[in-house]
Formats: structure tokens, C-alpha cells, sequence
């Protein structure tokens, strides 16, 4: 993404609206950079940590469990989290058991429930990554006063609260 880039977003959109002229065009575009830049973003966390053999969702994943220290986290819980499906869930949780950085067990309380936990090489991967990827935030918001980044995340909670209360763009009421 760029700042050229988020020029021709506009000028896109600036067109659009001749033919549309109800488009609230400000929020077109920032709707549109926000999407763009969240692609960016994850594809160059994706380039940082393939060397290590993970993706962005592995990584998150990883994460949340070396936050729960030697606790075990149950998959779908994560899957809540991470806002991935069980599916995907399963995929991301076979791939970390595969290459050794996590155990999967049945739970103590219910033995259908699969528990997860970090092996001390998912840990060891972690205390390794951690430390770069604080590296590469510190570079994207090296430029943020932290007044500007405390404002950015109650403007981003803002826009949160405004998606949930947002009436759905699908229709879910599908006819046979």
C-alpha cells in the first residue's frame, strides 16, 4: 500500500459518486485504505515469519497460547478469537501439532473437547519471533505520538462498536 495508492482509491471512488451522488465519499475511501492496508499488513507478516514455516493466523494463534502459558486453550476458543472457523481451526492446529510447537489432548472435563498447549519448541519459537515482530510494530507506529495512538485505537473501538450495530448487507432470509 501507498500513498499513491490511496490517491487512486479516491479518485476511484470520487468517479463512482458522479454516477452515485448519495456515495458518502470520505467514508468510501476509508473503508476501502482500511481494507487495503489490513491486506498489506498481513501479507508482510506472512513474508516475515515464512522463513520460520508460519503464516499470520498460525502466528495469532501461537500467540494467544504463549499468552495462556502452560494452560491448554480449547481449539474453538481460539477459533473465537482468531475469527476463524473450525474448519480452518483444525488446518491451523494440525499444521502447529505437525511441526512439533504445539500438543493437542482430549480435555480432563469432557474427553471430546481437544485441548491445546505450546511444546517448549512453539515457546522457544515465540520468545524468538516476539521479539522481531515488536520490531516491525515499532517501525509502522515509530511516527504516532502516543496521544495519536491512544486516539487511533478509541476511533478504531468507535468504528468496532459501529460494524456490530450496522445492519448486514446480506440478506439472510434466503428463499428456496
Amino acid at each position: 500500500m501507498s500513498l499513491a495508492q490511496v490517491a487512486r482509491v479516491q479518485a476511484g471512488i470520487e468517479r463512482v459518486a458522479t454516477r452515485v451522488p448519495t456515495l458518502p465519499v470520505g467514508q468510501a475511501v476509508i473503508l476501502r485504505t482500511l481494507t487495503l492496508l489490513t491486506r498489506d499488513v498481513v501479507a508482510r507478516m506472512d513474508q516475515f515469519l515464512r522463513p520460520a514455516g508460519l503464516n499470520e493466523v498460525e502466528f495469532r494463534t501461537l500467540s494467544i497460547l504463549f499468552a495462556h502459558g502452560n494452560e491448554q486453550v480449547c481449539p474453538s476458543d481460539l477459533g473465537g478469537h482468531l475469527a476463524q472457523s473450525p474448519a480452518n481451526m483444525t488446518r491451523v492446529s494440525d499444521a502447529l501439532l505437525q511441526r512439533g510447537f504445539i500438543t493437542r489432548t482430549p480435555s480432563e472435563q469432557d474427553r471430546r473437547r481437544l485441548m491445546l498447549r505450546l511444546t517448549p519448541e512453539g515457546d522457544a519459537l515465540m520468545e524468538r519471533l516476539l521479539p522481531q515482530m515488536s520490531d516491525f510494530m515499532r517501525s509502522l507506529f515509530g511516527e504516532f505520538e502516543p496521544a495519536d495512538l491512544n486516539r487511533l485505537m478509541e476511533d478504531l473501538k468507535r468504528l468496532v462498536a459501529a460494524l456490530d450495530a450496522a445492519p448486514t448487507l446480506i440478506d439472510d432470509r434466503s428463499e428456496p
